[in-house]
C-alpha cells in the first residue's frame, strides 16, 4: 500500500471528524458528535464498498473504474491496472489465436485436433477436403465415426502411432492419403492428413518406365550376351580381342542381372499385396541348398559357411520370392566380406514363436548413418566395391519388398570391425505345421 493511499485516507478521515469534534466542542456535546462523525465515515465506507461491489459485478470496466478517496482508491487503481494488463493479454492471444487459426486455415494438409478418444475439437478446411469433416457439424464426434476406412479403424484403435498410414483410394476421386497421428499436450492428438495423390503418380510414372525400359533392354541384352558368348569361345580371335569381348561379356552380365533385379523389383511394387498361403516351403532344405550354390560363384574365396537348422519348420508363402530372400542374403555376405571370412547362417524359431532367418558375418561391419537406407534402391556402402563385386544395389530393395508381403520384417544389426546380422522375422500364423527340433549343426 503505498504513502499516498494513507495519505488520502487520513485526508478522507479529517473531512469527516474535524467538523464533528469541533462542533462537539462548542455545543459541549463531544461524544454525540464523535459517534456521528463514526457513523458518517461508516456510512460512506459502505457506499464506497457497495459501488465497488456493483463495479466488479459489472466486469470492472476501465472506463468506469469510480474515484475515491483513500485506500478504496488505491485498490481501484490496482484492479485498473490488472484489467488493463489483462485485456493487453487477451488482445495478444486473440491476434496469436488469429494467426494460428490462418495459418492451420492455409495449410494444404488436413489437421484435425482432438481428444484422446478421439473427439474433433477442430479441424482447418483442407480437412473437409480431404477427409469429409466440417468444423461447423462434427465438433464433439470421433474421427472413427467420420474416417470409415477399415485400416484407419484398425490404426487408431492400435494406438500405436510411431509410423504413418498410407490409405489408397478406393476410386479415381478419391485422394491416396498418409495419416499421422501426434499425441501432444495432456490427453490431446493431432492427426494430419496429407493428400499423396500427386506423389503417388509421379512414382507410378517412374515405376512404369522402369518396367518397360527394362523389358525393352531385356531381350537386345540377351541377343548381345549370345553374341559374346559365341565370340569368347572363338579359338583365332586374336588375344587382345579376346580380352575386349570377356571384359564386354562381364558387363553384359551384370547389366542382365541389373535388368532382371529391376523387373523383380517392379512385379513386387506392383503386387504389394500380403501372399496367401498358397505353399509350404521347406526353409531348411531351401538354405542347404543355395549354401551350396553360393559356393559355386565367383566370389567365394575360402569362406567359412556354418549352417544352424534348430528347427526343420515349413513357412507358408511364395517359394520363389522366399528363394530370392535367401540367395540375396547369402550372396550379399560373400560378395561383401573378405577371403576367408566366418558366416553362419540359422533358420530358428524365437521364444516369442516367431520364425527367423539370420545370416550373420565376421566382416569389416558397417557404419550406424549407412544402415537406415541400406534398404534404399541403388544404396551402396561402398559404390566402387559393390560394382567391383558386381552388385546392383537393389538386393536388399528386393528382400526388404517380399519381407511385407510375407508380413515379416527385416532387421540389420551391424558394428563396426565386427561384422553384420540380417535378421528377417516371420510371423507365428506363416508356419506350416511343428515339428521336433533338429539337434545338430552342419559344417560347410
Amino acid at each position: 500500500m503505498s504513502f499516498n493511499a494513507w495519505l488520502s485516507e487520513l485526508n478522507r478521515i479529517l473531512v469527516v471528524f474535524v467538523p464533528c469534534i469541533l462542533i462537539g466542542l462548542v455545543s459541549g456535546h463531544l461524544d454525540y458528535f464523535f459517534i456521528i462523525g463514526l457513523m458518517i465515515y461508516g456510512l460512506w465506507t459502505a457506499r464506497q464498498l457497495v459501488t465497488l461491489k456493483q463495479w466488479l459485478d459489472d466486469g470492472a470496466p476501465v472506463d468506469d473504474a469510480p474515484e475515491y478517496l483513500g485506500i478504496a482508491d488505491q485498490h481501484v487503481s490496482s484492479i485498473v491496472d490488472l484489467q488493463k494488463e489483462r485485456q493487453a493479454n487477451r488482445e495478444k492471444l486473440e491476434d496469436l489465436i488469429t494467426h494460428y487459426k490462418e495459418m492451420i486455415s492455409a495449410l494444404p494438409d488436413a489437421v484435425v485436433i482432438m481428444a484422446s478418444n478421439g473427439e474433433i475439437k477442430s479441424a482447418n478446411q483442407a480437412a473437409t477436403n480431404l477427409l469429409q469433416i466440417d468444423p461447423s457439424r462434427d465438433t464433439n464426434t470421433r474421427i472413427t465415426q467420420l474416417v470409415r476406412r477399415p485400416a484407419f479403424t484398425d490404426y487408431f484403435s492400435a494406438q500405436k502411432f510411431d509410423q504413418p498410414l498410407e490409405i489408397r483410394g478406393t476410386s479415381d476421386h478419391e485422394p491416396e492419403l498418409s495419416i499421422r497421428v501426434i499425441p501432444f499436450g495432456e490427453k490431446k492428438l493431432v492427426l494430419i492428413a496429407q493428400d499423396m495423390s500427386q506423389s503417388a503418380r509421379i512414382y507410378e510414372m517412374r515405376r512404369s518406365f522402369i518396367s518397360n525400359a527394362s523389358h525393352e533392354l531385356r531381350t537386345p541384352l540377351t541377343v548381345i550376351l549370345g553374341y559374346l558368348e559365341t565370340l569368347s569361345i572363338h579359338q583365332a580371335m586374336p588375344e587382345e580381342c579376346n580380352t575386349a569381348v570377356k571384359s564386354a561379356e562381364v558387363q553384359a552380365v551384370r547389366m542382365k542381372q541389373l535388368v532382371e533385379d529391376l523387373l523383380t523389383l517392379s512385379r513386387l511394387e506392383s503386387t504389394a499385396s500380403v501372399v496367401k498361403d498358397t505353399e509350404v516351403i521347406p526353409v531348411a532344405t531351401l538354405i542347404t541348398d543355395i549354401v551350396e550354390e553360393s559356393k559355386l560363384s565367383t566370389w567365394f574365396t575360402d569362406h567359412q559357411i556354418s549352417i544352424h537348422l534348430d528347427t526343420d519348420v515349413k513357412l507358408h508363402g511364395d517359394l520363389q520370392e522366399i528363394h530370392s530372400v535367401i540367395s540375396n542374403l547369402i550372396n550379399n555376405a560373400v560378395k561383401h566380406t573378405e577371403a576367408g571370412s566366418v558366416i553362419k547362417v540359422t533358420w530358428k524359431k524365437s521364444d516369442d514363436g516367431k520364425l527367423q532367418f539370420i545370416v550373420e558375418d565376421n566382416g569389416q561391419g558397417i557404419a550406424p548413418e549407412h544402415l537406415g537406407r541400406l534398404t534404399e534402391r541403388f544404396y551402396r556402402v561402398d559404390a566402387g566395391r559393390s560394382r567391383e563385386k558386381g552388385g546392383t544395389g537393389l538386393g536388399l530393395s528386393i528382400v526388404k519388398h517380399i519381407l511385407e508381403r510375407h508380413e515379416a520384417v527385416l532387421e540389420i544389426d551391424s558394428k563396426i570391425g565386427l561384422g553384420s546380422a540380417f535378421i528377417c522375422n516371420f510371423p507365428a500364423h506363416r508356419i506350416a505345421k511343428k515339428n521336433k527340433k533338429l539337434n545338430k549343426n552342419n559344417e560347410i
